[in-house]
């Protein structure tokens, strides 16, 4: 049984492979995804006997980034 790219519950892990991570960029394969690391999203975070992983506050960080200053503001402002 394999997986399905999308995540159908919502919920995302804090941890993902290159094809969770993929999903939740809504990237179109992860290919397109492993080209965007190292300069639009970050590089993936070396675990132990699990290989590259992404965490998704570094991915939330990487959207915020490109939504720029002003997104981020507004975002706080909204919450206060």
């Amino acid at each position: 049984m394999t997986r399905p790219n999308y995540n159908p519950a919502g919920s995302w892990p804090r941890l993902m492979r290159a094809e969770t991570a993929a999903a939740y960029l809504d990237e179109k394969s992860v290919e397109a995804f492993r080209r965007g690391v190292g300069t639009i999203y970050p590089k993936p975070r070396k675990v132990a006997g699990k290989g590259d992983r992404w965490f998704k506050d570094d991915l939330d960080r990487a959207i915020d980034r490109l939504a720029g200053p002003s997104e981020t503001l507004r975002d706080i402002a909204d919450v206060l």
